[in-house]
């Protein structure tokens, strides 16, 4: 008769365990099946593993003990030994909960080879969409200089979201500069995952000038080892436009530099969607209305959920800060303070701020504010201190406001238009809509970060939309977004534009309603 204290040897890789067979059983799903057939395993009460050690007596402590510790260099691979061992029910929640409260990019280096396509608790294809969407910020960090040449090596091949491929190279140098003694050895194994063929010549020939790029030998034939690259990863910036078909139900819209629209559908509300960052890789995150509003949209299931902006500590940028920004790298960016109108004040260290805007600019961000007493307009460029991520006053703006390349557009309450160039300093206020009768709430201000030359200016109501063309410092109306039903007047349903702004899109997993291709004539 077979002893209720019957011992059962598990051997891990190169450790050895002696259990009891009747508890690990009952709590280990794998193991009772196992030993309730005819297994070789079930007469020799022996089991061979392969786990990683530290995952293994984890998963152990937990049996015995209901209790493990936990942290980020495992967890993924844990909760997988879990899965396998058919123990994933209860410990799914913990490990999800203990990854999205604890992770940072300080982690991507421990994280990234750990998840597959496959993985349970967090795929690759969510941290690299994370990582693709962020990329100009985690480049501007201390821990991405830290980041050893592998894991480097495999941000800089996946299709990151950025301005122009030289913000690739500008990477590059910047990881290598870190350490040039030692790691200017890797460049050129680095500089072959630099998209050549989509690099202007303007900056192509910065690239030649860079004095390690001059001693290198073989650099012609790196640029045009990758020559047969099909995706331009600098052409993923698009113009958005969301409107309102009735409270639970958007209509999405993109457009290109040219203006031509392609139609993505219509989005219905989903306020199950998880709002962690690594909800889903087909999601993205669109803010609009001068960075004060957003919606999470997933692009397969065709679903939406507003984004928190409300609740202090964890909104949306509160989030962002957590994850990337407070290892932001000062020496990136010459800190610039100031009152806009007054460019030879300082501000003082503290400053109580009626009301602010937080804008992303470029792998950075910027805040433009009005003090409370002096009802003066400052910036501050970037901005680093966690309190302006983490703070927010739920109150109307009278300011919308843009930013492109190093110059804030901004348009008050009363119409007014301010230029302000955060580099030169140099401040600029006119009144180009002084004659308009417009509601300010009606009216969207938005641009791309760079590479552009125009502001757009969208009135809601009217649907016109307004273009500064800034070499010649002029205001032109060109376009109109018109509604007009295909159905009878009395089935017509009024489609509200609540918002027009620029995104990065994944334009690889979005499915329009139809496609455009130009023919070659």
């Amino acid at each position: 008769m077979e002893s209720e204290d019957q011992e059962l040897i598990i051997v891990n890789r190169k450790c050895e365990y002696i259990v009891s067979k009747k508890l690990i059983c009952s709590i280990v799903p794998y193991f009772e099946k196992m030993f309730c057939c005819d297994l070789l395993e079930s007469k020799e009460n022996k089991v061979q593993l392969d786990f990683d050690e530290h995952v293994f007596d984890a998963l152990l402590d937990w049996i015995h003990s209901e209790s493990f510790v936990m942290q980020m260099e495992i967890v993924i691979s844990f909760y997988e030994a879990a899965d396998y061992l058919m123990i994933n029910e209860p410990l799914f929640q913990p490990c999800l909960a203990f990854f999205h409260e604890n992770f940072s990019i300080e982690h991507l280096q421990v994280v990234l080879p750990q998840v597959t396509k496959v993985s349970k608790l967090v795929n690759s294809e969510s941290i690299e969409r994370f990582i693709c969407r962020h990329f100009l910020l985690i480049a501007n960090t201390n821990t991405f200089l830290e980041y050893p040449v592998e894991i480097i090596e495999a941000i800089l091949k996946l299709d990151l979201m950025v301005h122009s491929e030289y913000q690739i190279f500008e990477s590059i140098m910047e990881w290598v500069n870190k350490k040039a003694d030692y790691r200017k050895e890797f460049l050129p194994k680095l500089l072959d995952c630099v998209r050549w063929s989509f690099m202007g010549l303007d900056d192509l020939s910065k690239v030649k000038d860079n004095e390690l790029i001059k001693i290198l030998p073989n650099f012609d034939s790196i640029i045009t080892s990758n020559a047969d690259c099909e995706f331009n990863r600098s052409r993923q910036n698009f113009f958005i436009s969301i409107q309102e078909i009735d409270g639970a139900v958007l209509r999405i819209k993109t457009f290109d530099n040219e203006f031509f629209c392609l139609s993505i559908g219509d989005f219905t509300r989903d306020d199950t969607m998880p709002l962690e960052y690594f909800s889903g890789e087909h999601t993205s995150d669109i803010l609009f209305d001068s960075g004060t509003k957003g919606i999470r949209i997933d692009w397969v299931k065709k679903t939406f959920r507003w984004l928190n902006f409300e609740v202090k500590g964890k909104t949306y940028y509160s989030q962002i800060y957590g994850l990337i920004y407070k290892f932001f790298r000062a020496s990136c960016f010459r800190f610039i303070n100031c009152y806009l109108e007054d460019k030879d004040a300082k501000l003082p260290n503290d400053i109580t701020s009626e009301e602010k805007l937080l804008l992303e600019s470029n792998g950075k961000f910027i805040v433009i504010g009005k003090t409370f007493h002096e009802k003066k307009w400052f910036g501050l460029f970037p901005v680093e201190r966690p309190s302006w991520f983490n703070n927010f006053a739920d109150h109307d703006h009278s300011v919308h406001a843009t930013v492109l390349d190093k110059v804030v557009y901004i348009l008050t309450k009363d119409l007014e238009f301010i230029q302000f160039n955060y580099e030169t300093k140099c401040f600029n206020k006119s009144e180009p809509f002084k004659d308009e009768k417009w509601d300010f709430n009606d009216l969207i201000l938005t641009s791309h970060q760079t590479n552009d030359d125009k502001v757009i200016l969208v009135n809601k109501s009217s649907g016109k939309v307004y273009f500064f063309n800034i070499k010649e410092q002029k205001w032109l109306q060109k376009y109109r977004i018109m509604n007009v039903s295909s159905k009878s007047s009395s089935d017509t349903m009024f489609h509200k534009l609540i918002s027009f702004t620029s995104a990065f899109l994944p334009m690889k997993v979005i499915k329009p309603l139809y496609k455009r291709k130009f023919s070659e004539l």
